[in-house]
């Protein structure tokens, strides 16, 4: 018997949570699928994915140049085309779109092609903090009008799917599916210290170092002048603590951070040849290396205005690291307060958090041995392989009658 044929379509082939999410996720479906995944090019400020198609095998992949972060029609028309040709060569039973742009021309596109099964997931949204008012609301005009076109649509966390139906209304109850996302637990342990010890090395760390990090895109909506002005405050507050603030990833709000940091007459340095170990801030840009990253650092932040399930806080979780934490998208359906992690909402209560785990070391270990067994026991990559894997073969079952 032939294998259901899978169409998956993904904003840009870019390091990130929903890549590694994904490709990860289309491993684990390989063998009862026929999968062909679609993406779009990084965009300059991104760092390409593409190692990670060594690492996850079993289905094809096809980039298209033309489909962008950025609205501009004549690439617009062009990607949709492309799409639509792919679709009528491929063939598929499923398209399943990621990201808002493949979310638009992908199900458009499936849509007047009659694929049987048309799926979106929300990773997030952008109904705020990336836009005005007026421009939040004709995206949330046309997600309604997409939904009606869907067959379902896929929220990543309870809050999310919460949002979809009740607060902006994209489509009814019996459309939204609630499928969490995992990760790949078992990488993360390090139990020999071997990879701490590699990365601690690198950045000529003392072991009486505390080493608190963030990771991801250096865009606004990641808010890290929120976490300089957490840093700037524990300095101040730290006792003469040796402590040293890594901001990993990179992105368009780089140049904006360093000029705040030398205003507030912060030293800070990057990676490479040009390290200065005495500096407190370090910009490390993207890192394929993220389980040595988190192996060693020993506090984890995330100050988001805005967030789906956030990788970084379950990666960091996995191995076994306290997280702090602003109160965003799914983030307290990760973070039991006081016990898993700790949730903050202002500067000031984020300060005194990160104070208090720097001051009471075994606080911090208590807390990462709690994040480290809540993530082995309800963050599998499996469970969410599984879950999303049924959903599929359910819906097909339904079409077919």
């Amino acid at each position: 018997m032939n294998k259901p044929r899978l169409l998956v379509l993904l904003n840009r082939l870019a390091v990130g949570g929903p890549a590694t999410d994904l490709l990860s996720v289309l491993n684990g479906l390989s063998d009862r699928f026929t999968i062909l995944l679609v993406a779009g090019e990084p965009m300059p400020d991104e760092e390409p994915a593409d190692f990670l198609l060594e690492q996850y095998k079993g289905f094809e992949t096809k980039k298209i140049y033309f489909l962008r972060r950025s609205v501009i029609p004549v690439n617009d028309i062009k990607a949709y085309y492309q799409i639509k040709q792919i679709i009528q060569d491929f063939k598929p039973d499923i398209v399943h779109t990621h990201g808002a742009k493949p979310g638009v021309l992908g199900r458009w596109a499936a849509h007047k092609l009659n694929v049987p099964v048309i799926l979106h997931t929300f990773h997030g949204h952008v109904f705020h903090s990336y836009f005005n008012r007026f421009v939040s609301k004709q995206i949330v005009a046309l997600e309604r009008k997409l939904a009606k076109i869907s067959s379902a649509v896929i929220a990543i966390n309870q809050k999310l799917k919460d949002e979809l139906i009740h607060i902006y209304k994209v489509a009814p109850a019996s459309k939204v599916k609630l499928i969490r996302i995992g990760v790949e637990t078992e990488r993360f342990p390090d139990v020999n210290g071997e990879r701490r010890n590699h990365f601690r090395a690198e950045f000529y760390l003392k072991e009486s170092t505390i080493a608190i990090g963030i990771a991801g895109r250096l865009v606004p909506v990641k808010n890290h002048s929120f976490f300089i002005e957490v840093a700037e405050s524990v300095l101040k507050q730290s006792n003469n603590q040796q402590l040293k603030f890594f901001i990993v990833g990179d992105g368009t709000e780089k140049a904006f951070l360093v000029r705040l940091l030398n205003e507030k007459k912060l030293a800070h340095t990057q990676s490479g040849v040009l390290y200065n170990p005495s500096a407190p801030f370090v910009f490390t840009s993207w890192r394929k290396d993220m389980d040595c990253v988190y192996a060693g650092l020993d506090l984890v932040l995330l100050t988001s205005l805005n967030e789906g399930t956030p990788v970084s806080v379950m990666e960091a979780m996995s191995s076994a690291k306290p997280v702090v934490s602003t109160n965003v998208g799914g983030v307290a359906e990760l973070i039991e307060n006081g016990t898993t992690g700790f949730i903050c909402n202002s500067v000031e209560e984020m300060s005194k958090t990160v104070l208090q785990l720097v001051a009471l070391p075994e606080l911090c270990k208590q807390t990462g041995v709690a994040a480290s067994s809540f993530a082995h026991t309800h963050l599998s990559k499996q469970t969410e392989i599984t879950e999303l894997s049924n959903f599929y073969s359910a819906l097909l079952a339904a079409e077919n009658g």
